[in-house]
């Protein structure tokens, strides 16, 4: 089977909706196309006859230092296929090198730290579940996520309960067994823990959902409610991925009475290496705002069918610059590897590609990338009586249709980027997720005397006559605080426009750019009036809290659990899809939440351009039509594991016949 990735996905077809107005007509840019292969055809667990390892750790064996690689693997390794491989089995050696605009926050995942993104967070987690090689599996085996920690899973006759069987004899980097405990601690203890920031929601199972445990290597979540193969897509990375129980749990103040919650999210800090990870890669090195250097886990759980362990790569690089000099240095050949997501750099960046002589490979995918305003709407949560009464405005439906017609989006787009790159953005699914439909998406043309209507109606008036609009009732002038990344050139260039165009409607914007780290941290946190930020809403199962009501706390933007009248709705459709296991049904569910986002105007959404995906050309086994951004990031699925440079071709590596040290 061959797919053409197109800017909309036809998985969708039910009946329409109503709705105000039509999407614009949308052009792809993409021109990627590919066979689709079975989920079994990528990997499986299993056996191979033999297995071997990189000869730079045969040393560490003949020592004692390490066991030998037949007792470091599972019982079950997983087997990667030789059949889809583009370039087969590969060669072990060399340095993969990436640049990246992000800072490691600290490396305990589990309290919600990240670890500078741009694929090291990747490189050191594994998941109970896996997404990002979805996108090279046909239709027909679209059954959920592909296994991976969690080896098999199956529901009772009823539905209420999903057993998990777990790999045996997986280790971390340290040697130290991974089991059921680290699944526990994960669930019971961080997920479930309101204290806790974990990157799941808490609740995410419905309210009453609770872990079982049956043996060292099987459990059970036993739901309230029958839930379907949807809901194992939130074991998935960046939400189900289990930490290392017996190095965190002396610092979790439920086992150690010193502990507090803010200690315990510290407890894994940056300067502090190697931590202990079941990733292919192990941080042995950073060097703050310069670099980070990974060497192979030798505990790697997964091989290749002629029994080599993964990873191929001994060293991995994340030089510590900003996301615009990630495709710089892709194009130049300094570096391997590049989601171009800044719009500024397209035109120069394909144009540089396409010369023969170029050392990168540059394809474009769907459009993933979408901008927005988000606008916290937790009246009840805000620390003075101004900023309440400006959330209060903030739910007002009115309020928020008269921002989203205030603006010019290709006006927005050009400034971002000229060409063909941009579209409007309204709000809910970007134009590349199979969950998207057009015909679902209430529209809001570029209208200020619309706006100024709406703004009029709810008695938001100029009343001194400085230019300004007024609060209701004569108050203060209209002034929105937003936050942006510094981090952020699309980010940041958006919003200069979006400021001038509510400006000519008589809204204020003042900018606060952030760090990257803070605005995280206080998106999250619900510590912001209003927020211009990069969202891409593919999947509506990943980082629910962000854009769904997905729980008592979620979204960020309104997490005091004061429902807007038609949150209650969206929520409940939501719960409907991830139980469900009817195709036509979700695609229904998903169509009818696309129309409340987007007829509510639930965050103000502005553009959304495609990505492209640059890989040097020296790195065999990236597969040309991976996409920027799918199931999961191409860092994802892309499968770094599998990814190898014949040794002729070999960066030297810095820290050669070196592991993490514990």
């Amino acid at each position: 089977m061959k797919i053409t990735l197109g800017l909309t996905t036809a998985l969708l077809s039910v009946g329409t909706l109503a709705k105000a107005d039509d999407m614009p007509e949308e052009r792809s840019l993409s021109g990627l196309e590919y066979e689709l292969i079975g989920r079994g055809d990528i990997y499986a667990h299993g056996t191979v006859d033999s297995y071997s390892q990189a000869p730079m750790l045969d040393a560490f064996v003949e020592s004692g230092a390490l066991p030998p690689v037949a007792d470091r693997l599972p019982a079950e390794p997983i087997v990667f296929k030789t059949g889809a491989m583009v370039d087969g089995v590969g060669e072990y050696g060399g340095v993969f090198r990436h640049v990246i605009g992000g800072r490691p926050e600290g490396w305990n995942w589990m309290a919600g730290q990240h670890q500078g993104w741009g694929g090291i967070n990747m490189a050191m987690q594994e998941c109970l579940v896996r997404q990002g090689p979805r996108w090279q599996v046909k239709a027909e085996d679209q059954t959920g996520p592909l296994p991976n920690l969690a080896q098999s899973w199956s529901f009772n006759d009823d539905n209420t309960e999903l057993t998990i069987n777990l790999m045996q004899g997986v280790k971390w980097s340290d040697g130290d067994a991974f089991d059921v405990e680290d699944v526990r601690f994960w669930y019971e203890d961080n997920v479930q823990n309101e204290n806790v920031a974990s990157r799941m929601a808490k609740d995410s199972f419905g309210g009453g959902a609770s872990m079982e445990v049956i043996d060292d290597y099987t459990f059970k979540f036993v739901f309230a409610e029958p839930q379907s193969e949807t809901i194992v897509e939130n074991l998935a990375y960046i939400q189900g991925c289990p930490g290392p129980s017996h190095v965190l749990k002396d610092a979790h103040p439920e086992y150690n009475s010193d502990a507090t919650y803010d200690s315990y999210t510290q407890a894994l800090p940056n300067d502090v290496l190697p931590p202990v990870v079941l990733g292919a890669w192990v941080p042995v090195v950073h060097r703050p705002d310069e670099l980070v250097i990974m060497r192979r886990n030798p505990y790697y759980f997964k091989v290749d069918e002629s029994g080599q362990q993964l990873p191929y790569y001994n060293e991995m690089h994340f030089r510590l610059s900003t996301w615009g000099d990630r495709t710089a240095q892709a194009v130049a050949g300094t570096g391997d590897f590049s989601n171009m997501e800044d719009p500024g750099n397209y035109v120069e960046a394909l144009k540089q590609s396409q010369d023969d002589a170029s050392p990168v490979r540059a394809n474009f995918g769907p459009r993933v990338l979408a901008w927005r305003l988000v606008l916290n709407m937790d009246a009840a949560g805000a620390e003075d009586e101004g900023e309440k009464a400006l959330r209060t405005l903030f739910r007002e439906t009115d309020f928020r249709l008269a921002l989203s017609h205030a603006l010019d989006r290709d006006a927005i787009g050009q400034a971002l980027a000229r060409g063909p790159f941009a579209y409007p953005y309204i709000s809910g699914f970007a134009t590349g997720s199979p969950y998207y439909d057009a015909s679902s998406s209430d529209y809001h043309p570029f209208d200020q005397a619309k706006a100024a209507e709406l703004l009029d109606g709810l008695d938001v008036v100029d009343t001194d006559g400085d230019g300004t609009r007024n609060m209701p009732g004569g108050g203060d002038n209209l002034t929105i605080n937003v936050d942006v990344s510094q981090a952020g050139n699309a980010s940041i260039k958006q919003l200069e426009a979006v400021a001038s165009q509510l400006a000519e409607v008589g809204i204020a914007v003042q900018t606060r750019a952030v760090d990257q780290t803070v605005a995280d941290t206080n998106f999250t946190g619900g510590q912001f009036s209003a927020m211009m930020m990069r969202d891409n809403v593919i999947l509506p199962t990943r980082e629910t809290c962000r854009s769904w009501p997905a729980g008592a706390n979620c979204p960020h933007f309104n997490a005091g659990g004061d429902r807007l009248p038609f949150e209650a709705d969206l929520e409940a459709k939501l719960a409907a899809l991830q139980s469900s296991s009817d195709a036509a049904e979700q695609a229904q569910l998903a169509r009818e939440m696309q129309q409340l986002v987007t007829a509510n105007a639930y965050t103000i959404g502005t553009v959304q351009v495609p990505a492209a995906l640059l890989v040097n050309k020296r790195i065999k086994n990236a597969h040309p039509g991976t996409p920027v951004f799918m199931y999961e990031w191409a860092e994802d699925g892309v499968i770094r594991e599998r990814l190898w440079t014949p040794a002729a071709d070999q960066e030297q590596e810095v820290l050669p016949d070196t592991i993490a040290e514990y």
